[in-house]
């Protein structure tokens, strides 16, 4: 049995895709809604990363959903607390198909 209250954060996963016009430029960017959930958010915490020394570049952001009926891929992006993140792994826990890990790390522009 999961505690439901253990998702508590917000979270939206997105497409974004480049598009190009009929003169081959650029053209801004279409971000489309794959997923609004309910996630629980784990972040890496500075000691764990000094004990690996690990650079705080790699810190990641680890969030908690219930098993979404959409696939979720690694070219999407995780938008959480006014911040974008991408995502590096994906894990179905126990391989139960109840709830999906998702490992992220912030996206800097």
């Amino acid at each position: 049995m999961i505690n439901a209250g253990k998702y508590n954060k917000k979270i939206t996963i997105v497409k974004i895709d480049e598009e190009f016009d009929k003169a081959g430029f650029k053209v801004p960017p279409v971000e489309t809604v794959i997923l609004n959930t309910w996630a629980s958010v784990k972040t890496t915490k500075g000691y764990t990363l000094i004990q690996n020394n690990s650079d705080f570049e790699k810190a990641y952001t680890n969030f908690t959903i219930r098993f979404p009926n959409v696939e979720i891929t690694r070219d999407m992006f995780v938008k959480y607390a006014e911040k974008i993140y991408s995502i590096e792994y994906l894990n179905n826990i126990d391989e139960k198909g109840i709830e999906l890990e998702i490992q992220a790390k912030v996206v800097k522009k």
